[in-house]
């Protein structure tokens, strides 16, 4: 098999993000408090959240819009820049909330401190209206629709059903990323794709990492929310798939597991770009699964290429 995702157009609707790194040594401690000094040698930004979606399926060779909300701020010039550079494209609305930004500090390989910048975000019944019409537009001209959702106000119930209610009228499947304890707003959906602490956060109760626990809880969720079907990623263990009829579990790829960081992005992507290449859902995810053990060997939120991913079917 030689995956060929150029022909593809995708829709990424979410929470978008910047991540921002600073890595440097560690050689004394600050003299003003117990905390340690790291002398910055090296720093990037790369695009997180919803963003990182976006990011992922460029780098396996699709066209994507990311749609979205930024502040009017310099981190949303930073992000724009980097999305232009990647060739993807936008459909923004500019709040007066800050973009969101996660800067990470990183001594001797070692992350000490991460510094959020956000606040809850919202837009307005108006503002909605105009953002749903322009979204129209766009899932009518896209293959398949990724909602990625992180709880930071843009994926409400109101703006979630509308786009699930519009694209299912038009046959577009559309692949959920969830978070948050409500999933009601998902209802309609093709898939929806936790990994192990939403799946927890959803059932309201810690759930352990082993197929008979994650079987139960998923079947449960399933009958309670009347899903069509489940893709629980489970971090070194690999994935499992459940509908109303099966479940199927699927080891990692991986021998090493350098950094989870974003896995779950990629498996949204790849899952999506396979999906919508016309590949059976089991097969899809089984590419998903060769990708998310290639990118949890990489430090921080990152990416494969369709490359890297063609040398490793073969």
């Amino acid at each position: 098999m030689n995956l060929d995702f150029s022909k593809l157009n995708i829709l990424v609707i979410g929470d978008i993000m910047l991540d921002k790194y600073f890595f440097g040594k560690v050689k004394r401690i600050s003299p003003e408090a117990p905390v340690p000094v790291v002398n910055v040698t090296k720093q990037f930004s790369t695009l997180g959240g919803a963003s990182n979606v976006a990011n992922n399926i460029v780098s396996l060779g699709a066209n994507v819009c990311l749609c979205g909300l930024v502040g009017k701020d310099l981190h949303a010039d930073e992000l724009l820049e980097i999305t232009k550079s990647k060739g993807i494209e936008t459909e923004l609305i500019s709040t007066s909330s800050p973009t969101i930004t996660k800067s990470r500090i990183i001594g001797e390989k070692q992350q000490i401190v991460r510094l959020d910048f956000e606040e809850k975000l919202s837009i307005s019944e108006e503002e909605e209206l105009i953002f749903i019409e322009k979204l129209k537009e766009r899932i009518s001209k896209s293959d398949i629709i990724i909602i990625s959702d992180y709880a930071k106000g843009l994926i409400t119930e109101s703006l979630c059903s509308k786009i699930i209610e519009y694209s299912n009228s038009i046959n577009k499947k559309v692949v959920i990323d969830p978070k948050g304890k409500d999933w009601n707003k998902y209802k309609g959906s093709w898939i929806i794709t936790p990994n192990v602490k939403e799946l927890s956060d959803i059932c309201d109760q810690e759930i352990d990492n082993e197929d008979s626990i994650i079987s139960e809880a998923a079947i449960e969720t399933i009958n309670k929310y009347n899903l069509t079907q489940l893709l629980v990623t489970r971090s070194e263990k690999g994935m499992s798939l459940f509908n109303s009829k099966e479940s199927t579990h699927i080891p990692t790829h991986s021998e090493e597991v350098f950094d989870v960081s974003g896995a779950g992005d990629t498996v949204v992507a790849t899952l999506s770009l396979a999906t919508a290449l016309g590949i059976d859902t089991k097969e899809a995810i089984h590419l998903a699964n060769i990708a998310s053990g290639l990118v949890i060997k990489k430090m921080g939120t990152a990416t494969i290429s369709i490359q890297e991913l063609n040398a490793n079917l073969k």
